[in-house]
Protein backbone atom coordinates (compact mmCIF):
# COMPACT_ATOMS: atom_id res chain seq x y z
CA UNK A 1 0.00 0.00 0.00
CA UNK A 2 1.53 3.33 -1.05
CA UNK A 3 1.57 6.46 1.11
CA UNK A 4 -1.39 8.08 -0.69
CA UNK A 5 -3.55 5.02 0.01
CA UNK A 6 -2.44 4.94 3.66
CA UNK A 7 -3.34 8.61 4.09
CA UNK A 8 -6.66 8.05 2.35
CA UNK A 9 -7.43 5.19 4.74
CA UNK A 10 -6.49 7.38 7.74
CA UNK A 11 -8.85 10.11 6.51
CA UNK A 12 -11.69 7.59 6.23
CA UNK A 13 -11.00 6.23 9.72
CA UNK A 14 -10.90 9.77 11.18
CA UNK A 15 -14.13 10.70 9.39
CA UNK A 16 -15.89 7.67 10.89
CA UNK A 17 -14.55 8.49 14.38
CA UNK A 18 -15.76 12.10 14.09
CA UNK A 19 -19.26 11.01 13.02
CA UNK A 20 -19.49 8.43 15.80
CA UNK A 21 -18.45 11.02 18.42
CA UNK A 22 -21.00 13.55 17.09
CA UNK A 23 -23.79 10.96 17.06
CA UNK A 24 -22.93 9.68 20.54
CA UNK A 25 -22.71 13.20 22.02
CA UNK A 26 -25.98 14.30 20.40
CA UNK A 27 -27.85 11.22 21.57
CA UNK A 28 -26.48 10.99 25.11
CA UNK A 29 -26.15 14.71 25.90
CA UNK A 30 -25.13 14.98 29.57
CA UNK A 31 -24.58 11.19 29.79
CA UNK A 32 -21.94 11.37 27.04
CA UNK A 33 -18.63 9.78 28.06
CA UNK A 34 -15.64 11.14 26.11
CA UNK A 35 -13.06 8.76 27.66
CA UNK A 36 -13.28 6.01 25.01
CA UNK A 37 -12.75 8.58 22.26
CA UNK A 38 -9.80 10.09 24.10
CA UNK A 39 -8.26 6.59 24.16
CA UNK A 40 -8.93 6.13 20.45
CA UNK A 41 -7.11 9.36 19.59
CA UNK A 42 -4.32 8.50 22.03
CA UNK A 43 -3.87 5.17 20.25
CA UNK A 44 -3.78 6.96 16.89
CA UNK A 45 -1.09 9.33 18.19
CA UNK A 46 0.89 6.44 19.66
CA UNK A 47 0.72 4.58 16.37
CA UNK A 48 1.64 7.46 14.05
CA UNK A 49 4.52 8.43 16.35
CA UNK A 50 5.96 4.93 16.65
CA UNK A 51 9.13 3.99 14.80
CA UNK A 52 7.26 1.23 12.97
CA UNK A 53 4.38 3.43 11.85
CA UNK A 54 3.16 2.82 8.32
CA UNK A 55 2.90 6.61 8.02
CA UNK A 56 6.53 7.50 8.76
CA UNK A 57 7.55 10.48 6.62
CA UNK A 58 4.04 11.88 6.28
CA UNK A 59 4.02 13.94 9.49
CA UNK A 60 2.40 17.08 8.11
CA UNK A 61 -0.36 15.27 6.22
CA UNK A 62 -1.17 13.09 9.24
CA UNK A 63 -1.14 15.99 11.71
CA UNK A 64 -3.20 18.15 9.32
CA UNK A 65 -5.78 15.35 8.98
CA UNK A 66 -6.04 15.04 12.76
CA UNK A 67 -6.27 18.84 13.10
CA UNK A 68 -9.16 18.90 10.63
CA UNK A 69 -10.90 16.18 12.65
CA UNK A 70 -10.46 18.25 15.82
CA UNK A 71 -11.86 21.27 13.98
CA UNK A 72 -14.96 19.22 13.13
CA UNK A 73 -15.28 18.35 16.85
CA UNK A 74 -14.80 21.94 18.07
CA UNK A 75 -16.35 22.97 21.41
CA UNK A 76 -19.06 25.16 19.85
CA UNK A 77 -20.43 22.12 18.02
CA UNK A 78 -19.84 19.58 20.80
CA UNK A 79 -19.61 21.27 24.19
CA UNK A 80 -19.83 17.83 25.83
CA UNK A 81 -16.44 17.02 24.29
CA UNK A 82 -14.71 20.35 25.06
CA UNK A 83 -12.46 19.25 27.94
CA UNK A 84 -11.27 16.15 26.10
CA UNK A 85 -10.90 18.23 22.93
CA UNK A 86 -8.63 20.73 24.68
CA UNK A 87 -6.55 17.94 26.18
CA UNK A 88 -6.12 16.32 22.75
CA UNK A 89 -5.34 19.58 20.95
CA UNK A 90 -2.61 20.48 23.45
CA UNK A 91 -0.96 17.05 23.52
CA UNK A 92 2.83 17.04 23.37
CA UNK A 93 2.74 14.78 20.32
CA UNK A 94 0.33 17.05 18.46
CA UNK A 95 0.49 20.81 19.07
CA UNK A 96 4.31 21.22 19.20
CA UNK A 97 4.83 18.81 16.31
CA UNK A 98 2.29 20.63 14.15
CA UNK A 99 3.66 24.09 14.96
CA UNK A 100 7.28 22.96 14.40
CA UNK A 101 6.77 21.87 10.79
CA UNK A 102 9.15 23.38 8.24
CA UNK A 103 8.26 26.80 6.84
CA UNK A 104 5.43 27.13 9.39
CA UNK A 105 3.33 24.79 7.26
CA UNK A 106 1.50 23.50 10.33
CA UNK A 107 0.41 26.97 11.47
CA UNK A 108 -2.54 27.14 9.09
CA UNK A 109 -3.90 23.90 10.56
CA UNK A 110 -3.47 24.90 14.19
CA UNK A 111 -4.83 28.46 13.85
CA UNK A 112 -8.46 27.29 13.31
CA UNK A 113 -8.22 25.18 16.49
CA UNK A 114 -7.07 28.14 18.57
CA UNK A 115 -9.83 30.26 17.04
CA UNK A 116 -12.36 27.47 17.77
CA UNK A 117 -11.37 27.55 21.42
CA UNK A 118 -11.37 31.35 21.76
CA UNK A 119 -14.71 31.69 19.93
CA UNK A 120 -16.25 29.19 22.29
CA UNK A 121 -14.76 30.86 25.36
CA UNK A 122 -15.46 34.47 24.34
CA UNK A 123 -19.18 34.69 25.26
CA UNK A 124 -18.56 32.69 28.45
CA UNK A 125 -15.77 35.06 29.49
CA UNK A 126 -17.54 38.23 28.37
CA UNK A 127 -20.45 37.55 30.72
CA UNK A 128 -18.06 37.65 33.69
CA UNK A 129 -20.02 34.95 35.50
CA UNK A 130 -17.70 31.98 35.53
CA UNK A 131 -19.07 28.61 36.57
CA UNK A 132 -16.65 26.01 37.93
CA UNK A 133 -16.60 24.23 34.55
CA UNK A 134 -15.83 27.48 32.71
CA UNK A 135 -13.03 28.21 35.22
CA UNK A 136 -11.46 24.82 34.51
CA UNK A 137 -11.71 25.36 30.75
CA UNK A 138 -10.30 28.88 31.14
CA UNK A 139 -7.34 27.50 33.14
CA UNK A 140 -6.67 25.03 30.33
CA UNK A 141 -6.85 27.88 27.80
CA UNK A 142 -4.39 29.95 29.84
CA UNK A 143 -1.97 27.00 30.04
CA UNK A 144 -2.21 26.49 26.29
CA UNK A 145 -1.54 30.18 25.63
CA UNK A 146 1.42 30.13 28.01
CA UNK A 147 2.96 27.21 26.12
CA UNK A 148 2.37 29.01 22.82
CA UNK A 149 3.85 32.24 24.21
CA UNK A 150 6.93 30.45 25.49
CA UNK A 151 7.57 27.95 22.69
CA UNK A 152 5.90 29.55 19.66
CA UNK A 153 5.69 33.32 20.28
CA UNK A 154 6.02 34.01 16.58
CA UNK A 155 2.85 31.99 15.91
CA UNK A 156 0.86 34.01 18.45
CA UNK A 157 2.22 37.32 17.19
CA UNK A 158 1.60 36.46 13.56
CA UNK A 159 -2.12 35.86 14.08
CA UNK A 160 -2.88 38.09 17.04
CA UNK A 161 -4.06 41.32 15.36
CA UNK A 162 -5.65 39.68 12.35
CA UNK A 163 -7.47 36.77 13.97
CA UNK A 164 -7.20 36.55 17.75
CA UNK A 165 -7.41 40.08 19.16
CA UNK A 166 -11.20 40.46 18.98
CA UNK A 167 -11.82 37.02 20.46
CA UNK A 168 -10.27 37.90 23.83
CA UNK A 169 -12.54 40.11 25.94
CA UNK A 170 -10.81 43.27 27.25
CA UNK A 171 -11.19 42.23 30.90
CA UNK A 172 -9.25 38.97 30.31
CA UNK A 173 -6.02 40.59 31.46
CA UNK A 174 -4.21 37.29 31.96
CA UNK A 175 -4.70 36.13 28.36
CA UNK A 176 -3.82 39.55 26.97
CA UNK A 177 -0.69 39.69 29.14
CA UNK A 178 0.46 36.32 27.82
CA UNK A 179 0.19 37.59 24.25
CA UNK A 180 1.90 40.87 25.14
CA UNK A 181 4.77 38.81 26.55
CA UNK A 182 5.02 36.95 23.24
CA UNK A 183 5.02 40.26 21.34
CA UNK A 184 7.77 41.60 23.63
CA UNK A 185 9.80 38.44 23.17
CA UNK A 186 9.66 38.79 19.39
CA UNK A 187 10.63 42.48 19.53
CA UNK A 188 13.55 41.86 21.90
CA UNK A 189 15.02 38.64 20.46
CA UNK A 190 17.69 39.02 17.78
CA UNK A 191 16.93 36.90 14.73
CA UNK A 192 13.19 36.75 15.35
CA UNK A 193 10.99 38.99 13.31
CA UNK A 194 7.42 40.04 13.82
CA UNK A 195 5.47 40.06 10.58
CA UNK A 196 1.95 41.37 11.18
CA UNK A 197 -0.54 40.44 8.49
Amino acid sequence: MNMANKLSLLLKVLAVIVEVIKKDANERKTAFDPKPYFRIFTNIFNHVNSVNSILVGADLQVLASIAQSFHALQPAKLPEFCFTWLELVTRQDFMPKLLSQDDHEGWKYFKPLLIDLLRFMEPLLRSGELTELVRVLYSGTVRMMMVLSHDFPDFLCYYYYSDLHDLIPPHCIELRSIIQKALSHIMMTPGLEYHPI
